[in-house]
């Protein structure tokens, strides 16, 4: 059994394993229902399941996505209709940052192996 920690006002999460619904996600990101709408219209999020806010379900990491979305949009003046452009832009290079550290521990220990 997946232990899961949905403790969205303190947003600790401790299993990526639940959905969270619209209203929650609001509550989480400060954020009103129009907002959240918009960020939705703009792909920065989208619905695991569901067709009308009353019934949509996100992933937990959609609460991440949002408030990174918020940070830009605040700090950088980004505008939302380019944030989702940003958002999965800053996600591939976290994983290619993640394969590039998996690849050096490959690379040493090979070479560790051969001296």
């Amino acid at each position: 059994m997946a232990v899961s920690a949905k403790t969205i006002s303190s947003l600790k999460i401790i299993s990526h394993d639940f959905s969270v619904s619209f209203t929650e996600l609001c509550e989480a990101a400060n954020m009103s229902a129009d907002y959240l709408e918009e960020l939705i219209a703009y792909n920065i999020i989208k619905p695991n399941s569901g067709n009308s806010a009353e019934d949509w379900k996100f992933s937990s990491n959609s609460v991440k996505v949002v408030n990174k979305a918020i940070r830009l949009h605040r700090d950088l003046e980004i505008e939302w209709a380019d944030i989702a452009l940003v958002v999965d832009l800053l996600d591939e290079i976290d994983q290619l940052e993640t394969e590039n550290r998996q690849l050096k521990k490959q690379m040493n220990r090979l070479l560790a192996f051969k001296l």
